[in-house]
Formats: C-alpha cells, sequence, structure tokens
C-alpha cells in the first residue's frame, strides 16, 4: 500500500476486499509493514472482521474450480470443513487450466516447426523437422486426451 492509501484506508473494507480475492493472511503483515514505514498504524481488529465477512464469499464451492480453470492459485484461506473440498475442487480446475496451456504450448511449437521445416535448405534440415512434426503429433493427441479427461472430471462436479 502507499503511503496515501494506508491514511485513507477504511481497514474493515481492505479487509473485506482481500477475504473476498481470498488473499493469505500473510498480506495483512506486508500491509502493515508498508504502512508502518509511512508511519501509519493499520487497524488489525478492523482488518480481521472485515476479511472474516468476505473468506465466505471466496470460499463457495461453486468458486474453487473457476478459481483453478483461471490458473489463481488457493492460499488455505477456506475454514477447515470447507477446505479439503475447496482444494479438491480447486485441483481439478487447475488440471484443466494446465492441460490446455499445455496444448497452447504445443501449438505455438508446432508452428515453429513448420515455419523450420519451411525455411529447410536440405534434404536432412527437412527430414529432421518432419520427424519433431511427428513426434509432437503424437504428444499433441495424448495432451488432448488430458485435457478431455480433465474436463471429465471437472464436469462430474457439476
Amino acid at each position: 500500500m502507499s503511503a496515501d492509501e494506508c491514511r485513507t484506508a477504511n481497514w474493515r473494507d481492505v479487509g473485506l476486499r482481500d477475504g473476498v480475492a481470498g488473499q493469505p493472511l500473510s498480506l495483512l503483515n506486508r500491509r502493515t509493514k508498508a504502512c508502518a514505514e509511512a508511519g501509519v498504524t493499520a487497524d488489525a481488529a478492523l482488518y480481521l472482521q472485515g476479511r472474516n465477512l468476505g473468506l465466505p464469499q471466496y470460499c463457495h464451492l461453486d468458486n474453487a474450480a473457476r478459481l483453478g480453470l483461471q490458473g489463481k492459485p488457493y492460499h488455505g484461506v477456506c475454514a477447515a470443513g470447507i477446505d479439503g473440498e475447496f482444494r479438491s475442487r480447486h485441483a481439478m480446475g487447475m488440471e484443466v487450466y494446465r492441460a490446455r496451456a499445455d496444448l497452447r504450448g504445443m501449438d505455438q511449437r508446432r508452428r515453429t516447426l513448420e515455419d523450420r521445416r519451411a525455411d529447410a535448405k536440405t534434404d536432412e534440415e527437412r527430414r529432421r523437422w518432419r520427424e519433431e512434426l511427428r513426434d509432437l503429433d503424437h504428444a499433441e493427441r495424448r495432451a488432448r486426451d488430458r485435457v478431455r479427461e480433465a474436463e471429465w472430471n471437472l464436469d462430474r462436479l457439476r
């Protein structure tokens, strides 16, 4: 937080926003330190009050998979009674996110290899790029299967 933000902060609202965003409690320590450097004392009690109001919105089970699908981390902020299920659903969403990202990376690799094959000067170079493209085809099939399986597992939750 900037010095001006520290001076004008409504600590309950800051905590509420952090709770709704699922921010770890360690963020309060960073905010407290930043504000102390600006000569402002953070109101931890108001912050915690707001954060505790915001966390139930974040910790809704329907939110877990969505956060994973967006590639957003989970900081273990939900109550013990819901944490395990939240982690499980978040992990399923994150698996879909990662599988799709891997497939996108392979698409980029394919374009690069096709460009190199087109620019090859010798038959040996063209052969080498064709072989790499063939290997990439196999990897892409496995990656598409991984995406389908991850999406299927996630769909079973719904």
